[in-house]
């Protein structure tokens, strides 16, 4: 668990551990392409996984960086609970639908 640093290209992830102060962004050393800083919440997929790969790939690319979003329905009150965050879909159709309902709280 912690921070990670992915590469959509080759799949790869490398978790940072949980001190942001040590962040260091490098470009991957396979492919020499731009990694990603993703949150500890985030869990990559199989490397062997394409499809999950796929949707990952789609949600960063659409402002989605596994960031919290909560329900629309949360009260004040309970708006930092964690029991009102919304769940990243898991395969194409569902991240389709995720955009759309929920591109207010996309990354720009």
């Amino acid at each position: 668990m912690g921070y990670k640093l992915i590469c959509l290209e080759c799949k790869k992830s490398e978790n940072l551990g949980t001190d942001i102060r040590n962040l260091v962004e490098s470009d991957c050393t396979v492919c020499k392409k731009e990694r990603i800083f993703m949150p500890h919440r985030f869990r990559p997929p199989k490397k062997s996984d394409e499809k999950s790969w796929q949707v990952v790939r789609f949600l960063i690319e659409n402002g989605f960086k596994y960031q919290h979003i909560y329900q629309e329905d949360s009260s004040e009150l309970y708006l930092n609970s964690t029991s009102n965050y919304i769940s990243y879909p898991t395969n194409m159709r569902d991240a389709k639908e995720f955009i759309e309902k929920y591109k207010k709280n996309a990354i720009q």
